[in-house]
This record gives structure tokens, C-alpha cells and sequence, in this order.
């Protein structure tokens, strides 16, 4: 996801995606729904296990894959090409972003029984300027900036090498996720410092998804997987435990321990799927293809959803995964139809 279309697809990759996009589903469900309730302990629990086990590799996950592509060293990427990318991402926000943004103020207005005038496209203006959107588009923030700094990780590895490049690697993943994990998540210093550190963060995760075409699933990455996960489960089940809440600085995006266990599950599906094509028009090819529209839009049926269903009236389990699907099928169709206008289909 946030990559464009390539010619040559590749089977692992399409498969990541086609994952992630029903992952980030599932988590967004249990995400939405403790918001929108009081769950029982033994809930809650389980909605932090299942969400770090099968949810949390996501967002590294696609850094990883954007990563792989842009700074294959075989592969060209001038200027002009990552000014698409970047114009590419800036839209998104540009249409997407204005849009939740302005269902927003215009919910706040008739909630509270205010006029809708002129005034709330320049509330619109400023939240989507200021990040303050809905909060799913971090990950197309992030993105941009990224993209504007693969031309400076490129020219490391092409002045000083696979060396040079490792050396960027580790730094960027000690400074940008081993430090803020340790720190108890990134330190707050201005308006756009989470920004900043999602940009790092990001970049940290590109460099590590261009080195997986050179490493393999050996024993030790699959011991440093199975114990990142269990580190996370642990300390956010302690703090839990402790009513300190998920200890999210262990599993969020700045994560070292996220950002591991993403390798595992890549080096995983690389190692099972592999690099040839899925099969053309296949369940998971379509996934795949529709995975960055899935994102955009998969929250507008999470927050209707629960705006009807009233969750704590359901089974659980069956009320999780009958709502993850609903939500999954209504947003793969939506992309669908979006991308029946050229525009939209050349940005999703």
C-alpha cells in the first residue's frame, strides 16, 4: 500500500497487502469498539492480544513494502517519480481528508444545534493543514514525508554502498524506534512533532523493508519475531493489569518490537508465497489492489456501524468477526466504485 502500480507484480507483497488490509479492518473494529463501550476485562484483554498478535505488524508492514520497491537499488526512482508519489499522497489528503474532515464539523454542528455556514470550509482548511482529520490519515501524512526523503536514502546507499546503507538502517531503527520504545513513546515538542516522528519512524521502517530482499527466515529473525510479539503482548497486558491502559508505546508505530515482528511476518509470507505473480483476479490479487482504498475508507462503516448496531447487545466473537467482514465487503465495494471516476482510480 502506497505504492503505485508496478508492472512486474509480486506475489508476496500483493499477499502482505491483501493482509494487512483485512488486519487493519479487524484492528479498527476492536480499536472503535472499546471506544464505544465499556468492555469486561476478559474483553479487553483478549481485544489487546488478538489485536497485537494479528493486527500491529500492519503499519510497519507496508512501510516495509513501499520501502522494498523505492529503494531497490535496481529499480529507478528520479525526482519525477517520487513527486508523483508525494503529488499522489498530498491528494489523498487533499479529497479524503477535506471530506472526513468536513462530515466532522458538520456532525459537531448538528449535534449541537449550530448553523452550517460558510465558516466550516475554513474549519476544513485548517483541520486538514493542522492533522486534525481523522485520525487514520496519519499514515498518509507520514507517507508524503517519506517520500520526499527517498531521494537522500537513496544517494546514501549510492555514494557509500550496501555499508553505508546498513549504517543509515541501524541508526534510523536505534534512533526512531529502539529510543522511543525505551522512552515510553516519542517526546511531544510541538504541534507537528508526532509528525516528525511517524516521518522517521517511517523512513526507519523503508531502509529495513529494502534489506529483506537479502535476508532470510532463519532461525534467529523467527526467535527475535516469536519474542518481540510476546514482549508486546506481556508489557501491555501488565499495564493492563496494573490500570496503567495498553502501554501503547510497545506495539504503536515507533515501536522497535512492531517493527521486528513486521520483518518475521514479511520474511513469513515471502518464504510461503514468493515472488511470482497471485493468481489474476483472485480473491487476494483483488485485496491486494484494493488494499489503500480499504484504508481510506474502512472507518466511515466502522463509525456508522456502531452508530447502529449497538455492540454491547452482541455475541462477542461473532458481533467481531461478522462486523469486521461487513466493514471489509462495504469498503472493497466502495473502492470499487470509486474507482469508476478516472481521477479517484489513479490515486487508490
Amino acid at each position: 500500500m502506497g505504492e503505485a502500480q508496478v508492472r512486474a507484480r509480486i506475489g508476496w507483497m500483493d499477499e502482505v497487502r491483501a493482509l494487512g488490509a483485512c488486519a487493519i479492518v479487524v484492528l479498527h473494529v476492536f480499536v472503535s469498539t472499546n471506544l464505544a463501550m465499556d468492555l469486561s476485562p476478559a474483553r479487553q484483554l483478549a481485544y489487546d492480544i488478538v489485536g497485537i498478535v494479528c493486527c500491529r505488524w500492519v503499519v510497519p508492514g507496508f512501510f516495509m513494502v513501499s520501502g522494498a520497491l523505492m529503494l531497490d537499488p535496481g529499480r529507478e526512482m528520479g525526482w519525477d517519480r517520487v513527486w508523483r508519489h508525494v503529488r499522489r499522497m498530498l491528494l489523498v489528503i487533499g479529497i479524503f481528508g477535506a471530506t472526513f474532515a468536513c462530515m466532522e464539523e458538520v456532525w459537531v454542528r448538528l449535534r449541537d444545534g449550530l448553523d452550517i455556514g460558510w465558516g466550516v470550509g475554513l474549519l476544513v482548511l485548517r483541520d486538514v493543514l493542522t492533522m486534525q482529520t481523522w485520525d487514520h490519515l496519519w499514515f498518509v501524512y507520514a507517507l508524503a514525508g517519506v517520500y520526499l526523503l527517498v531521494p537522500a536514502m537513496r544517494f546514501v546507499r549510492a555514494k557509500f554502498g550496501e555499508r553505508g546503507h546498513a549504517v543509515l538502517t541501524l541508526a534510523l531503527f536505534i534512533g526512531f524506534l529502539v529510543v522511543p520504545t525505551l522512552m515510553g513513546g516519542p517526546p511531544t515538542f510541538g504541534p507537528f512533532s508526532s509528525l516528525l516522528w511517524n516521518v522517521a519512524a517511517g523512513c526507519a521502517c523503508f531502509c529495513v523493508g529494502s534489506c529483506l530482499r537479502t535476508w532470510d527466515l532463519s532461525a534467529a529473525w523467527q526467535a527475535l519475531g516469536v519474542g518481540s510479539v510476546v514482549i508486546m503482548v506481556v508489557v501491555s497486558m501488565a499495564g493492563i493489569g496494573a490500570g496503567l491502559g495498553d502501554r501503547g508505546f510497545i506495539f504503536l508505530q515507533n515501536s522497535c518490537f512492531a517493527c521486528i515482528y513486521a520483518v518475521f511476518i514479511l520474511m513469513l509470507v515471502r518464504h510461503v508465497v514468493g515472488p511470482e505473480p497471485l493468481a489474476k483476479d483472485g480473491l487476494m490479487q483483488r485485496l491486494a489492489r484494493d488494499s489503500f482504498g480499504v484504508y481510506l475508507v474502512h472507518p466511515l462503516f466502522i463509525h456508522v456501524g456502531l452508530m447502529v448496531l449497538g455492540p454491547e447487545q452482541l455475541v462477542p466473537v461473532v458481533y467481531e468477526l461478522g462486523f469486521s467482514l461487513a466493514v471489509l465487503v462495504a469498503s472493497l465495494a466502495t473502492t470499487r466504485m470509486l474507482r469508476r471516476i478516472p481521477f479517484l482510480d489513479a490515486l487508490l
